[in-house]
Protein backbone atom coordinates (compact mmCIF):
# COMPACT_ATOMS: atom_id res chain seq x y z
CA UNK A 1 0.00 0.00 0.00
CA UNK A 2 2.70 2.38 0.83
CA UNK A 3 4.92 1.72 -2.06
CA UNK A 4 1.38 2.51 -4.66
CA UNK A 5 1.15 5.55 -2.78
CA UNK A 6 4.36 6.73 -3.41
CA UNK A 7 4.46 6.00 -7.30
CA UNK A 8 1.33 7.82 -7.59
CA UNK A 9 2.01 11.58 -6.27
CA UNK A 10 4.73 12.31 -8.99
CA UNK A 11 1.83 12.28 -11.34
CA UNK A 12 -0.73 14.57 -8.96
CA UNK A 13 1.47 16.86 -7.33
CA UNK A 14 4.22 18.34 -10.60
CA UNK A 15 0.23 20.04 -12.15
CA UNK A 16 -0.22 21.27 -8.94
CA UNK A 17 2.92 22.84 -8.09
CA UNK A 18 3.01 24.34 -11.86
CA UNK A 19 -0.52 26.01 -11.07
CA UNK A 20 0.96 27.26 -8.08
CA UNK A 21 3.85 29.12 -9.44
CA UNK A 22 2.27 30.57 -11.80
CA UNK A 23 -0.31 32.28 -9.69
CA UNK A 24 2.49 33.44 -7.66
CA UNK A 25 4.09 35.58 -10.45
CA UNK A 26 1.13 37.19 -11.38
CA UNK A 27 0.32 38.27 -8.04
CA UNK A 28 3.78 39.46 -7.55
CA UNK A 29 3.64 41.51 -10.90
CA UNK A 30 0.62 43.09 -10.19
CA UNK A 31 1.59 44.17 -6.66
CA UNK A 32 4.48 45.72 -8.02
CA UNK A 33 2.42 48.08 -10.33
CA UNK A 34 1.09 49.12 -7.46
CA UNK A 35 4.12 49.87 -5.20
CA UNK A 36 6.00 51.87 -7.99
CA UNK A 37 3.49 54.05 -10.11
CA UNK A 38 5.15 55.36 -13.70
CA UNK A 39 5.49 58.95 -13.53
CA UNK A 40 5.31 61.83 -16.46
CA UNK A 41 9.51 63.05 -17.55
CA UNK A 42 9.71 66.02 -18.43
CA UNK A 43 12.54 66.85 -21.67
CA UNK A 44 14.52 69.84 -21.00
CA UNK A 45 17.07 71.48 -24.09
CA UNK A 46 19.71 73.17 -23.11
CA UNK A 47 20.13 76.14 -25.30
CA UNK A 48 21.98 79.75 -25.27
CA UNK A 49 20.30 82.82 -25.54
CA UNK A 50 21.07 86.00 -26.83
CA UNK A 51 18.43 89.00 -27.38
CA UNK A 52 18.12 90.43 -30.71
CA UNK A 53 19.88 93.62 -31.54
CA UNK A 54 19.81 96.65 -33.23
CA UNK A 55 22.04 98.16 -35.97
CA UNK A 56 22.18 99.93 -39.07
CA UNK A 57 22.41 97.68 -41.78
CA UNK A 58 23.60 98.25 -45.67
CA UNK A 59 22.05 96.21 -48.07
CA UNK A 60 24.52 95.80 -51.44
CA UNK A 61 23.87 94.32 -54.81
CA UNK A 62 27.02 91.82 -55.78
CA UNK A 63 28.32 91.58 -59.14
CA UNK A 64 31.14 90.45 -61.18
CA UNK A 65 32.32 93.30 -63.77
CA UNK A 66 35.19 93.95 -65.55
CA UNK A 67 38.08 96.81 -66.06
CA UNK A 68 38.37 98.66 -69.29
CA UNK A 69 40.75 101.10 -70.45
CA UNK A 70 39.85 102.67 -74.16
CA UNK A 71 42.73 104.08 -74.18
CA UNK A 72 44.90 101.20 -74.20
CA UNK A 73 46.62 101.41 -77.87
CA UNK A 74 49.10 99.01 -79.90
CA UNK A 75 52.28 100.30 -81.26
CA UNK A 76 53.20 98.94 -84.57
CA UNK A 77 55.78 99.09 -87.26
CA UNK A 78 55.38 102.18 -89.91
CA UNK A 79 58.59 100.63 -91.66
CA UNK A 80 59.88 97.35 -92.82
CA UNK A 81 62.87 96.64 -91.23
CA UNK A 82 64.92 94.19 -88.90
CA UNK A 83 64.49 94.52 -84.93
CA UNK A 84 67.72 95.91 -83.53
CA UNK A 85 66.76 96.06 -80.28
CA UNK A 86 63.92 95.99 -77.42
CA UNK A 87 64.21 98.01 -74.52
CA UNK A 88 60.72 97.20 -73.17
CA UNK A 89 59.26 94.19 -71.27
CA UNK A 90 55.48 93.31 -70.02
CA UNK A 91 55.06 95.36 -66.83
CA UNK A 92 57.23 98.12 -67.70
CA UNK A 93 56.28 101.89 -67.39
CA UNK A 94 56.15 104.12 -69.78
CA UNK A 95 56.10 107.74 -70.65
CA UNK A 96 55.18 109.68 -73.63
CA UNK A 97 57.90 109.73 -76.51
CA UNK A 98 59.96 107.21 -74.61
CA UNK A 99 62.30 104.40 -77.12
CA UNK A 100 60.68 101.62 -77.29
CA UNK A 101 62.20 99.23 -80.15
CA UNK A 102 65.18 100.48 -82.56
CA UNK A 103 64.98 99.45 -86.15
CA UNK A 104 67.76 98.55 -88.49
CA UNK A 105 68.32 102.14 -90.06
CA UNK A 106 70.82 101.67 -92.85
CA UNK A 107 68.73 100.94 -95.81
CA UNK A 108 66.85 104.15 -94.72
CA UNK A 109 69.91 106.00 -94.19
CA UNK A 110 71.41 105.17 -97.82
CA UNK A 111 68.29 106.19 -99.08
CA UNK A 112 68.45 110.00 -97.14
CA UNK A 113 72.23 110.33 -98.24
CA UNK A 114 71.10 109.49 -101.87
CA UNK A 115 67.86 111.59 -101.77
CA UNK A 116 70.40 114.61 -100.63
CA UNK A 117 72.90 113.77 -102.89
CA UNK A 118 69.94 114.24 -105.70
CA UNK A 119 68.52 117.40 -104.39
CA UNK A 120 72.27 118.95 -104.95
CA UNK A 121 72.75 117.43 -108.33
CA UNK A 122 69.40 118.93 -109.53
CA UNK A 123 70.26 122.22 -107.64
CA UNK A 124 73.31 122.72 -109.78
CA UNK A 125 71.90 121.59 -113.39
CA UNK A 126 68.94 123.96 -112.37
CA UNK A 127 71.78 126.67 -111.83
CA UNK A 128 73.59 126.14 -115.19
CA UNK A 129 69.84 125.77 -116.70
CA UNK A 130 69.21 129.15 -115.41
CA UNK A 131 72.12 131.09 -116.78
CA UNK A 132 71.64 129.53 -120.37
CA UNK A 133 68.43 130.50 -120.47
CA UNK A 134 69.49 133.98 -119.50
CA UNK A 135 72.35 134.29 -122.27
CA UNK A 136 69.71 132.94 -124.86
CA UNK A 137 67.32 135.89 -123.72
CA UNK A 138 69.98 138.37 -124.84
CA UNK A 139 70.78 136.84 -127.92
CA UNK A 140 67.12 136.01 -129.01
CA UNK A 141 66.66 140.04 -128.81
CA UNK A 142 69.72 140.64 -131.06
CA UNK A 143 68.57 137.66 -132.90
CA UNK A 144 71.38 135.40 -133.24
CA UNK A 145 69.56 132.69 -131.53
CA UNK A 146 66.02 131.19 -132.56
CA UNK A 147 62.92 131.56 -130.39
CA UNK A 148 62.69 127.93 -130.45
CA UNK A 149 65.92 127.36 -128.56
CA UNK A 150 64.67 129.92 -126.11
CA UNK A 151 61.51 128.00 -125.20
CA UNK A 152 63.93 124.83 -125.04
CA UNK A 153 66.15 126.27 -122.81
CA UNK A 154 62.74 127.38 -120.39
CA UNK A 155 61.24 124.08 -120.60
CA UNK A 156 64.52 122.44 -119.23
CA UNK A 157 65.02 124.66 -117.00
CA UNK A 158 61.13 124.46 -115.80
CA UNK A 159 61.64 120.62 -115.47
CA UNK A 160 65.09 120.74 -113.39
CA UNK A 161 63.06 122.52 -111.08
CA UNK A 162 60.33 120.05 -111.11
CA UNK A 163 62.44 117.16 -110.60
CA UNK A 164 63.89 118.83 -107.58
CA UNK A 165 60.88 119.26 -106.18
CA UNK A 166 60.42 115.71 -106.44
CA UNK A 167 63.90 115.44 -105.19
CA UNK A 168 63.05 117.23 -102.20
CA UNK A 169 60.05 115.15 -101.49
CA UNK A 170 61.75 111.73 -101.92
CA UNK A 171 64.58 113.40 -99.05
CA UNK A 172 61.48 114.15 -96.94
CA UNK A 173 59.91 110.72 -97.05
CA UNK A 174 63.45 108.78 -96.71
CA UNK A 175 64.29 111.16 -93.30
CA UNK A 176 60.47 110.75 -92.25
CA UNK A 177 60.91 106.31 -92.74
CA UNK A 178 64.75 106.93 -91.46
CA UNK A 179 62.91 108.50 -87.79
CA UNK A 180 59.99 106.01 -87.94
CA UNK A 181 62.67 102.94 -87.32
CA UNK A 182 63.09 104.72 -83.42
CA UNK A 183 59.77 103.41 -82.24
CA UNK A 184 58.21 105.58 -79.46
CA UNK A 185 55.64 105.42 -76.66
CA UNK A 186 52.88 107.49 -78.38
CA UNK A 187 51.04 107.67 -74.49
CA UNK A 188 52.12 107.47 -71.27
CA UNK A 189 51.32 104.15 -69.47
CA UNK A 190 52.34 100.43 -69.00
CA UNK A 191 53.63 98.17 -70.99
CA UNK A 192 50.42 94.88 -71.21
CA UNK A 193 52.02 92.34 -74.16
CA UNK A 194 55.54 92.67 -76.34
CA UNK A 195 55.18 91.12 -79.71
CA UNK A 196 58.70 90.82 -80.65
CA UNK A 197 62.53 90.47 -80.37
CA UNK A 198 65.76 91.22 -80.97
CA UNK A 199 66.49 89.99 -85.08
CA UNK A 200 63.31 89.50 -85.82
CA UNK A 201 62.08 90.79 -89.59
CA UNK A 202 59.04 93.04 -89.33
CA UNK A 203 56.88 94.81 -92.04
CA UNK A 204 55.32 98.29 -91.63
CA UNK A 205 51.79 97.63 -90.01
CA UNK A 206 53.67 94.76 -87.75
CA UNK A 207 52.14 94.74 -83.86
CA UNK A 208 55.41 95.30 -82.03
CA UNK A 209 54.58 96.54 -77.99
CA UNK A 210 51.11 97.26 -76.51
CA UNK A 211 50.60 99.63 -73.76
CA UNK A 212 47.36 100.81 -71.06
CA UNK A 213 47.34 103.92 -70.52
CA UNK A 214 48.40 104.88 -67.06
CA UNK A 215 46.04 107.08 -64.55
CA UNK A 216 42.12 106.55 -64.90
CA UNK A 217 40.32 102.97 -65.02
CA UNK A 218 36.91 102.10 -66.51
CA UNK A 219 35.05 99.46 -64.44
CA UNK A 220 31.75 98.30 -66.10
CA UNK A 221 29.52 96.00 -64.37
CA UNK A 222 26.56 94.59 -65.71
CA UNK A 223 22.86 93.95 -64.51
CA UNK A 224 20.19 92.51 -65.35
CA UNK A 225 16.78 94.54 -66.14
CA UNK A 226 15.16 93.40 -62.95
CA UNK A 227 17.71 95.33 -61.02
CA UNK A 228 16.53 98.42 -63.22
CA UNK A 229 14.92 100.08 -60.45
CA UNK A 230 17.69 99.49 -57.59
CA UNK A 231 20.98 100.66 -59.42
CA UNK A 232 21.27 104.35 -60.16
CA UNK A 233 24.07 107.27 -60.58
CA UNK A 234 25.66 108.59 -57.87
CA UNK A 235 25.55 105.11 -55.94
CA UNK A 236 28.61 104.27 -53.49
CA UNK A 237 30.59 100.90 -54.78
CA UNK A 238 33.13 99.17 -52.98
CA UNK A 239 35.35 97.48 -55.74
CA UNK A 240 38.37 94.61 -54.85
CA UNK A 241 40.08 92.00 -57.27
CA UNK A 242 39.08 88.71 -56.54
CA UNK A 243 41.32 87.07 -53.95
CA UNK A 244 42.28 90.76 -53.15
CA UNK A 245 42.28 92.24 -50.18
CA UNK A 246 42.86 95.84 -51.08
CA UNK A 247 39.02 98.02 -51.09
CA UNK A 248 38.40 100.57 -53.16
CA UNK A 249 35.72 102.87 -53.10
CA UNK A 250 33.76 104.88 -55.91
CA UNK A 251 30.26 105.81 -56.81
CA UNK A 252 28.37 105.05 -60.18
CA UNK A 253 29.05 107.50 -62.77
CA UNK A 254 26.57 106.79 -65.71
CA UNK A 255 24.13 103.71 -67.07
CA UNK A 256 24.01 102.32 -70.53
CA UNK A 257 22.08 99.61 -72.35
CA UNK A 258 24.15 97.21 -73.08
CA UNK A 259 25.83 96.69 -76.70
CA UNK A 260 23.87 93.72 -78.43
CA UNK A 261 21.39 92.78 -75.64
CA UNK A 262 17.97 93.05 -76.75
CA UNK A 263 17.29 91.45 -73.30
CA UNK A 264 17.12 94.87 -71.01
CA UNK A 265 20.18 94.32 -69.59
CA UNK A 266 22.24 97.41 -68.86
CA UNK A 267 25.76 98.85 -67.68
CA UNK A 268 27.12 100.73 -64.70
CA UNK A 269 30.12 102.14 -65.63
CA UNK A 270 32.69 104.32 -63.53
CA UNK A 271 36.18 105.34 -63.52
CA UNK A 272 39.04 104.97 -60.84
CA UNK A 273 43.05 105.82 -60.33
CA UNK A 274 44.78 102.76 -61.00
CA UNK A 275 45.59 101.53 -57.40
CA UNK A 276 48.43 99.64 -58.98
CA UNK A 277 48.35 96.03 -60.47
CA UNK A 278 44.84 96.01 -61.40
CA UNK A 279 45.15 95.80 -65.91
CA UNK A 280 42.50 95.89 -68.06
CA UNK A 281 40.50 92.79 -69.35
CA UNK A 282 40.78 91.93 -65.89
CA UNK A 283 37.39 90.81 -63.66
CA UNK A 284 36.35 93.00 -60.32
CA UNK A 285 33.63 92.00 -57.73
CA UNK A 286 31.86 94.95 -56.92
CA UNK A 287 29.27 95.69 -54.02
CA UNK A 288 26.76 98.88 -54.73
CA UNK A 289 25.67 100.13 -52.14
CA UNK A 290 21.58 100.29 -52.73
CA UNK A 291 19.97 100.77 -49.48
CA UNK A 292 20.13 101.76 -45.83
CA UNK A 293 18.52 100.27 -43.06
CA UNK A 294 18.49 102.79 -39.89
CA UNK A 295 18.46 100.72 -36.53
CA UNK A 296 17.63 97.62 -38.14
CA UNK A 297 16.56 94.42 -35.51
CA UNK A 298 19.15 91.72 -36.12
CA UNK A 299 19.67 88.19 -34.49
CA UNK A 300 22.41 85.58 -34.98
CA UNK A 301 21.77 83.93 -38.05
CA UNK A 302 21.25 80.28 -35.76
CA UNK A 303 18.40 81.70 -34.19
CA UNK A 304 16.22 81.67 -37.17
CA UNK A 305 15.12 78.30 -38.12
CA UNK A 306 12.58 76.77 -40.82
CA UNK A 307 9.30 75.27 -39.77
CA UNK A 308 5.87 74.47 -41.50
CA UNK A 309 4.57 78.04 -41.02
CA UNK A 310 7.84 79.99 -42.72
CA UNK A 311 11.08 81.23 -40.93
CA UNK A 312 10.44 81.41 -37.38
CA UNK A 313 12.85 82.21 -34.40
CA UNK A 314 11.95 81.14 -30.59
CA UNK A 315 11.58 83.59 -27.88
CA UNK A 316 12.31 82.58 -24.26
CA UNK A 317 10.07 83.42 -21.55
CA UNK A 318 9.74 82.18 -17.90
CA UNK A 319 12.07 78.49 -18.85
CA UNK A 320 10.00 77.84 -21.83
CA UNK A 321 10.59 78.88 -26.36
CA UNK A 322 7.89 80.28 -27.82
CA UNK A 323 7.57 80.26 -31.57
CA UNK A 324 7.75 83.49 -33.27
CA UNK A 325 7.09 83.68 -37.59
CA UNK A 326 9.50 86.51 -39.12
CA UNK A 327 10.46 87.80 -41.61
CA UNK A 328 14.08 88.00 -42.86
CA UNK A 329 15.78 90.62 -44.70
CA UNK A 330 19.78 90.63 -45.29
CA UNK A 331 22.92 88.94 -43.70
CA UNK A 332 25.54 90.91 -42.03
CA UNK A 333 28.61 88.67 -41.05
CA UNK A 334 27.25 86.60 -38.72
CA UNK A 335 23.83 88.07 -38.23
CA UNK A 336 20.74 88.07 -39.93
CA UNK A 337 18.34 91.22 -40.46
CA UNK A 338 14.67 90.58 -39.09
CA UNK A 339 12.13 92.66 -40.99
CA UNK A 340 8.97 92.16 -39.29
CA UNK A 341 7.83 89.97 -36.31
CA UNK A 342 10.35 91.07 -33.37
CA UNK A 343 11.88 93.60 -31.09
CA UNK A 344 15.25 94.87 -30.05
CA UNK A 345 15.94 93.50 -26.66
CA UNK A 346 13.65 90.33 -26.95
CA UNK A 347 15.54 87.17 -25.93
CA UNK A 348 15.89 84.38 -28.57
CA UNK A 349 17.32 81.19 -28.54
CA UNK A 350 20.28 80.89 -30.52
CA UNK A 351 22.68 77.32 -30.35
CA UNK A 352 19.76 74.74 -29.78
CA UNK A 353 17.13 76.49 -31.61
CA UNK A 354 16.97 73.87 -34.33
CA UNK A 355 15.72 71.08 -31.74
CA UNK A 356 12.85 73.49 -29.77
CA UNK A 357 9.49 73.07 -30.19
CA UNK A 358 6.70 75.56 -29.43
CA UNK A 359 5.96 75.62 -25.51
CA UNK A 360 9.48 73.17 -24.86
CA UNK A 361 11.32 73.48 -21.66
CA UNK A 362 14.81 75.05 -21.99
CA UNK A 363 17.67 75.25 -19.65
CA UNK A 364 19.13 78.63 -21.18
CA UNK A 365 22.65 79.79 -20.65
CA UNK A 366 24.19 83.48 -22.20
CA UNK A 367 26.90 83.15 -24.91
CA UNK A 368 29.71 83.45 -22.12
CA UNK A 369 28.15 80.31 -20.11
CA UNK A 370 25.91 82.16 -17.24
CA UNK A 371 22.98 80.85 -16.27
CA UNK A 372 20.18 83.36 -18.43
CA UNK A 373 18.42 84.16 -14.99
CA UNK A 374 21.76 84.86 -13.11
CA UNK A 375 22.63 87.47 -16.18
CA UNK A 376 19.43 89.06 -16.26
CA UNK A 377 19.67 89.48 -12.10
CA UNK A 378 16.29 87.10 -11.79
Amino acid sequence: MKSRLQCERPAIGLPVLACFAMVAVLLSSCGGEEKQPQKNSVRVVNITVQPAGMQDVDVSESVVGRILNPRSVVVSSEVTAKVKWVGVDVADSVVRNELLVRLDATDYQSAVLAARAEIARLTARIGAQKRLVGRYEKLARGKFVSPTMLDQAETQWAALKQERLAARDKYVQASLNLKRTGVRAPISGRVQRRMVAAGDYVRAGSPLVSIVAGGKLTISLPFPETRSGLIRPGQEVALTLPGGSRIVHTRIRELSPMVGRTSGAFEARMKIDNPGEWRPGGGVIADVLVAKHKNAVVVPAPAVVLRPKGEVVYVIRHGKAFEQVVNTGVHIGPNVEITRGLSAGTPVAVDGAAFLSNGATVHARTSSGKDASEADGT
